[in-house]
């Protein structure tokens, strides 16, 4: 349940997709697929190099961050903790964007569309600069992030939203008494199905974080 957490977390890595798309040249379907698929197989190929040379240099006793293990002295590790605070830090702006675009976005959904008004844009920026880094100051386990929003939101963007949307899309094109509806409506069991891995995710990502 912990490695599911974790690997839904990946489903939410395009949350500046629509930004990706709009600078694409000449946009298509098809070079956008090449793009996405090239791009994650080029990072699941650095990731699995790390992880296999990690484990095997340190075997059991490997931490989830693996400059961990090294020596503060060592040269080495010192100039892989500054480059990754480097891309941490250079890397922030694109999260940054896409959580911003979708507060946006979910605060009009729900009636709040004076968040996405452009005179309080400076005063929400500077409000999730704020929140995300008290965050990054009081938590070392990346793990414990990781598998929490895995678990939660990774839950809910596979097995929750989707059936819902869905089913009030076909609702609203078809009527709710319609044939189409009521194929549509058992798309919804998924949804107590999600909560119950959402669920279980979080109680075993908060166990192994003891």
């Amino acid at each position: 349940l912990v490695l599911v957490s974790n690997l839904s977390l990946a489903f939410i890595a395009h949350y500046n997709g629509p930004s990706y798309w709009q600078s694409l040249k000449n946009a298509t379907s098809a070079r956008f697929s090449t793009v996405a698929f090239s791009s994650y197989a080029i990072l699941a190929a650095l990731y699995v190099t790390t992880m296999v040379a990690g484990y095997a240099t340190f075997g059991d006793v490997s931490v989830v961050n693996i400059l961990l293990n090294y020596s503060p002295h060592d040269i080495l590790s010192t100039l892989g903790r500054l480059a990754t605070g480097l891309s941490l830090l250079f890397g922030f702006p694109l999260i940054s964007k896409g959580a911003r675009e979708g507060l946006k976005n979910t605060a009009s959904a729900l009636g709040w569309s004076q968040i996405a008004q452009p005179d309080v844009h400076v005063r929400l920026v500077s409000t999730l600069l704020v929140v995300t880094t008290c965050a990054a100051l009081c938590l070392r386990d990346i793990q414990l992030v990781a598998g929490l929003t895995g678990a939660v939101m990774g839950s809910a963007l596979v097995y929750i939203c989707p059936p819902i949307l869905y089913y009030r899309i076909v609702r609203k094109k078809y009527g709710t008494g319609s044939l189409e509806a009521k194929v549509a409506r058992k798309n919804l069991l998924l949804v107590p199905f999600g909560c119950f891995t959402a669920a279980m995710g979080v109680a075993m990502t908060l166990r192994n974080a003891k």
